[in-house]
């Protein structure tokens, strides 16, 4: 027999329940996989559009002009 198969035989034994009976039968229980169907209730949600009044501030934006004097450096050779 191949390695695989006995590691998987074994597996499949450790995962089920055995019992013997007086009559000397074996009673084998093995795990049962079911789906069951729930219904889930989403909630709901309204959406309603709402006015609110704020006050802005004004703003204005100038141009304004500056005088800069910028020094003047000369190098004599």
């Amino acid at each position: 027999m191949n390695n695989s198969v006995v590691v998987v035989l074994l597996a499949a034994g450790a995962l089920t329940a055995c019992t013997k009976t007086k009559d000397g039968d074996v009673v084998v229980k093995t795990p049962v996989v079911e789906t069951r169907t729930d219904t889930m209730h989403v909630p709901s949600v309204d959406v309603t559009k709402d006015t609110i009044t704020a006050v802005t501030p004004k703003v204005e934006v100038k141009k304004e002009t500056s005088s800069v004097t910028v020094p003047k450096v000369r190098v004599k050779p």
